[in-house]
């Protein structure tokens, strides 16, 4: 079976293809009416990262333009030891930052092969990432991250009764996931079963806790797997993946509705063979609504045959995947679909006519699909390969489309936007470093508001990550400007006002500091305002939501509160005997430039890891209180007997707090 060129997954890894490779995540306002522009920005990997090793990044969430979540992995050193490390990259207000994802504590010491693959927001500063590691039995396990607090918890994600759970045969991960409210959300990915082999999974977040089950399937089957997932509220979900039987690789489709999942084979058009596989992992879902869905996928069984189902009332529709003209083909694969409400859908691929592959675009009005070949820039030569890979839809008549061009063999991405009721393209900027051939690979974009669409990815290069963020040309451009008012030793009022070119805009802002989420706003006479809790960090972030003339626009204000300082203020020296009881806990104060506590700051207490130390009883980390007063847990001492320090830091301030301890014998 043919696997289609320079195919982006959310399995690919990079590193082992790409000797410096970088992401791309480019910003660009527009006002109405303007071309398509893109521009890009470099956010830098962590500290350490393997210069010039390559990366992978799969998905981005942003539940607000200016704030978003974007996950991978990277290839890591530390002293000698090489190991793959989980990424997670933040965007505030245009500014990115990286860091390398926690993990559970029996995950391995000498390379975890971590990799976070999917990640859900349902607003700032909630967001639920999935992934897999290893463990130190040599067992991949499954992976969740969980945004609270400003910080991410790692958890070893629950497996079913049946599963293979230790050891180097086990093998666990979570591919994607889906949150369409806060406190809900539902991941989909794969695990080895000690009866049928390797089986879909489905864990569902709820009222705090995880639960576990192996998907429904149509029969039997030697294996089965997940491939997209579209939650349009709590509790309906719609799954769309493969099952093996007799070596075909089946379609499946997974509904969860009223507290039950169930599953069906997924339907094809008629005249399709009952056996025919799934085409390259090419089953793409979009639900807008409950009970609203579009899957788009591609079949194999001798010929390439894209297909569309819808459904609507409880049943499923199939339908060939029409042609520009209605050209005979037997090469016609779609990638990627988009709904913005039950009657108006865009699905993305390519068509093979005379033997040259051309963009695809089939969309859905009056009930009806309608293909027609993707625009390619001026002057690209007609032999040009042409493919979509994945569309974003935020509303009726806006969409926004990415894919590559193949000009006898030099690989470059181009940028597709539907407005006004035509599509324009333009090439992907890149940074000065990309090939000539720079072959860039996006992550499936999405649109955090109207107006405003995300996506990121890798490309051929050397000069690290560029980032993306466009705005919609039909929309009138705003601008937000923001402020805070501390109220007391805890709260603060938070202040936006929003001007527009057109009319006074609607809407909302959300106030947020760096993951943390502050408060929401209503729009009225073109300001906004609420009270919150006092952020912890140098500056707050106002992301105006944007409405159906008025494009989101964002804006930060210099938070004066946040800390500056750390001092030792009780147990910063004390003597106790081995295995007891050090007689006073420590205890810092954070402090702001004008010598006020900071409330709410998270201080972490490390003692060294071998030799004379201590244990921390009920962890290491404590947040401030109201005076900006940080206690321990109670420190107990080890057996070896000397001198050790305790260190005490928070986040933002570059000193440290220290607290000289010792160990004697009996």
């Amino acid at each position: 079976m043919k696997t289609r060129r320079n195919r982006p997954t959310l399995l690919a890894t990079l590193a082992a293809l790409l000797g410096a490779s970088a992401l791309l995540l480019v910003a660009s306002p527009r006002l109405a009416g303007a071309t398509i522009s893109w521009s890009a920005v470099s956010p830098s990997l962590p500290p350490n990262a393997v210069t010039g090793g390559g990366l992978t990044i799969s998905t981005t969430s942003c539940p607000t333009d200016g704030w978003c979540i974007a996950v991978g992995n990277y290839p890591a050193v530390v002293g000698t030891t090489y190991y793959t490390a989980g990424l997670i990259v933040a965007e505030s207000g245009s500014t990115w930052t990286a860091s390398t994802a926690p993990l559970p504590a029996n995950a391995s010491t000498t390379d975890p092969q971590a990799f976070v693959q999917s990640v859900a927001c349902a607003s700032v500063g909630s967001c639920i990432a999935v992934g897999r590691y290893l463990d130190s039995s040599g067992a991949t396990q499954g992976l969740i991250e969980q945004l609270a607090n400003g910080y991410w918890i790692p958890s070893e994600a629950p497996l079913p009764p049946d599963a293979n759970a230790t050891g180097s045969t086990a093998y666990a991960q979570l591919t994607s996931v889906a949150c369409p409210s806060v406190g809900w959300c539902t991941t989909l990915g794969i695990y080895n079963s000690t009866v049928n082999g390797e089986q879909a999974i489905i864990d569902t977040y709820s009222t705090g806790t995880w639960a576990t089950l192996a998907a429904p399937l149509p029969m039997a089957a030697s294996g089965s797997q997940f491939l997209s997932l579209s939650c349009p509220a709590v509790g309906s979900c719609v799954a769309t993946g493969t099952y093996l039987v007799t070596g075909n690789y089946l379609g499946l489709i997974d509904t969860l509705s009223g507290g039950a999942w169930s599953a069906t084979s997924l339907p094809l058009p008629a005249g399709a063979s009952a056996f025919a596989s799934i085409a390259n992992n090419d089953l793409a879902v979009s639900c807008p609504s409950v009970g609203t869905c579009v899957v788009a996928g591609t079949t194999f069984d001798g010929n390439y045959e894209g297909f569309l189902d819808t459904l609507s009332g409880g049943t499923w529709i199939a339908t060939a995947a029409p042609t520009p003209g209605n050209e005979p083909s037997t090469d016609v694969q779609l990638t990627s679909v988009s709904c913005s409400d039950s009657s108006t859908c865009v699905a993305t691929g390519f068509v093979s006519i005379s033997g040259v592959e051309q963009g695809l675009l089939e969309a859905l009005a009056a009930g009806a699909w309608n293909a027609s070949n993707a625009p390619v820039p001026a002057g690209t030569p007609v032999t040009t390969s042409v493919d979509l890979h994945s569309v974003a839809c935020p509303t009726d008549g806006t969409c926004v489309a990415e894919g590559q061009s193949d000009a006898n063999g030099v690989v470059n991405a181009l940028f597709w936007d539907l407005s006004g009721g035509t599509w324009s393209v333009t090439p992907a900027p890149l940074p000065a470093d990309a090939s000539s051939s720079s072959d860039p690979l996006f992550a499936p974009i999405v649109c955090p508001a109207i107006g405003a669409c995300v996506t990121v990815g890798t490309y051929l290069g050397s000069s690290g990550r560029e980032g993306v963020i466009e705005s919609d040309p039909s929309l009138a451009a705003t601008t937000t400007t923001a402020s805070l008012q501390q109220l007391s030793g805890q709260t603060a009022s938070y202040s936006a006002t929003v001007t527009g070119s057109g009319a006074q805009p609607t809407g909302s802002v959300v106030f947020s500091a760096g993951l943390n989420y502050i408060c929401t706003a209503a729009i009225s006479n073109g300001s906004a305002t609420c009270t919150g809790p006092l952020p912890v960090v140098g500056s707050i972030l106002a992301s105006y939501s944007g409405d159906t003339g008025s494009a989101p626009s964002w804006s930060t204000a210099v938070n004066n509160s946040s800390p500056t300082a750390i001092t030792a203020t009780s147990g910063w020296w004390q003597i106790t005997r081995i295995n007891t009881w050090f007689p006073y806990v420590l205890q810092v104060q954070v402090t702001n430039s004008a010598g006020a506590g900071v409330p709410g700051a998270l201080v972490t207490f490390t003692v060294p890891s071998a030799g004379p130390s201590g244990v921390f009883w009920g962890g290491n980390r404590a947040f401030t209180n109201s005076s900006g007063i940080a206690t321990s847990p109670v420190l107990s001492a080890n057996a070896k007997v000397g001198s050790f320090t305790v260190v005490a830091t928070t986040a933002g301030v570059g000193t440290a707090a220290y607290f000289y301890l010792s160990n004697v014998r009996k």
